[in-house]
């Protein structure tokens, strides 16, 4: 009874060992399947690929009648009264007023200096006068003098003394130099005073200019609106607005009355994202209160330089002015918020893969190409980018599928990070 029993054993074993082997590699391969880390991958196909950018800014008429300090005014002016920004004003309505005081203050001023230059001149006139009658007098005497010593000169020795006929001749040469003292005299004189009356005119000349630049402050005092329209006040560098209290310059831009039949678009484009921004791109254009409308326009001029648009920020932007298609008066006012959207490049036909699926290997822009159960590094050539996507002019083609990870890079790991695709690499 015992061979049969150890006969029937090994029989036994041979199943039970198969489905311990089978449970074995069940479990190992369910092990592997749970070890595998899945790879994302995407598809090339040729496709469109578009690159857009948005921009924020408001509108603001094509015309417009600026309004202007008087240049006659030829000083500054303290702002009295300002018509408020966007009020409809008439043709004649006042829309700044200037405060008269300073004006006033230098006409007066101004006329003063013009009393006492004229005065100035009546003095240099008497005293001219007087000095020259004077002087008149002193000559007319010398002349006398000398008249008199030639009259009676004394020259025979054998009747004068040597001292007397020398005193004579003394007398006479005194006399003649006393003429010419007072004729030299009274030509200095007469040029002093023509110099003091000169000085004079010149003084009256200098406080006249004065006096007629106050009266032409003081009749520019008010400035008008030369036509019905809405006012729109001109914001300086910050973004403010005049206010009661400033001070302007002769020429210097207060306001505008637009015209409201074509308006633009002036927007501001972060200054990374303005590569490609020119003019001739077209573009869509969203008014802020109006949601889900939007309205063709084109950039119409880009300004060449970036710049910041507020004093504290260092944030710079490139300017931009879009022409929109069509102005419609109804509800489009000067100084709406618009937020635009620029279409700065537009393909059709391309490779494009999402911008994580390149990373730099070595210097090397690659992909992850998937070739049977692998995935292979395969270098490629970068062209146009957007924010999210990546043409490839060389390396793929229609119908490769590329890994959007690093399929080499174990769980637990730290992922090769994407290229920085800046720029076309060659």
């Amino acid at each position: 009874m015992r061979l049969p029993g150890l006969l029937l054993r090994p029989r036994l074993l041979v199943p039970l060992a198969g489905i311990a082997l089978g449970v074995a590699l069940a479990a190992a391969g369910l092990l592997r399947r749970l070890d595998a880390v899945p790879v994302a991958t995407f598809e090339v196909r040729p496709g469109r690929f578009v690159r857009e950018v948005e921009a924020r800014g408001s509108l603001k008429a094509v015309k417009a009648t600026p309004i202007v300090v008087p240049p006659e005014s030829r000083r500054s002016q303290k702002v009295a009264f300002l018509a408020p920004d966007g009020a409809l004003l008439e043709a004649g309505a006042v829309v700044v007023e200037f405060d008269p005081y300073d004006a006033e203050r230098e006409a007066a001023d101004s006329q003063s200096d013009l009393d006492a230059a004229h005065a100035k001149i009546d003095k240099a006139k008497a005293d001219g006068g007087k000095n020259e009658r004077s002087i008149a007098i002193d000559r007319e005497v010398a002349q006398g003098d000398l008249k008199r010593a030639e009259s009676y000169k004394l020259t025979d020795e054998t009747i004068y003394s040597r001292h007397q006929i020398i005193e004579s001749r003394l007398s006479r040469e005194l006399a003649a130099t006393q003429v010419d003292v007072s004729g030299k005299r009274l030509a200095a004189s007469g040029r002093l005073s023509e110099a003091d009356r000169a000085l004079g005119e010149i003084d009256a000349k200098k406080a006249d200019f004065k006096l007629q630049m106050a009266r032409k402050s003081l009749s520019a005092l008010r400035v008008t609106a030369p036509h019905q329209g809405l006012l729109a006040l001109e914001r300086n560098w910050r973004g403010e607005v005049t206010v009661v209290g400033d001070t302007l310059w002769p020429g210097q831009k207060v306001a505008e009355l637009p015209d409201l039949s074509q308006l633009e678009a002036k927007v501001f484009v972060l200054e990374a994202d303005g590569a490609g921004l020119k003019a001739g791109l077209s573009a869509r254009v969203a008014i802020e209160g109006r949601p889900g409308e939007e309205y063709p326009a084109s950039v119409a001029r880009v300004e060449p330089l970036a710049k910041t648009t507020g004093w504290q920020s260092p944030v710079r932007y490139f300017e931009a002015a879009l022409s929109l298609a069509k102005t419609d008066p109804s509800f489009m006012k000067p100084g709406q918020r618009v937020r635009a959207v620029i279409r700065l490049e537009e393909a059709q036909g391309v490779l494009a893969v999402p911008r994580g699926a390149v990373f730099d290997r070595d210097g090397r822009r690659v992909v992850y190409r998937r070739q049977g159960t692998m995935f292979v590094p395969v270098e490629v050539t970068i062209g146009r980018q957007s924010v999210s996507r990546v043409v490839i002019d060389k390396g793929l083609h229609p119908g490769d599928t590329v890994a959007l990870r690093d399929p080499t890079a174990k769980r637990g790991s730290e992922p090769e990070k994407p290229a920085a695709t800046g720029g076309p690499a060659r």
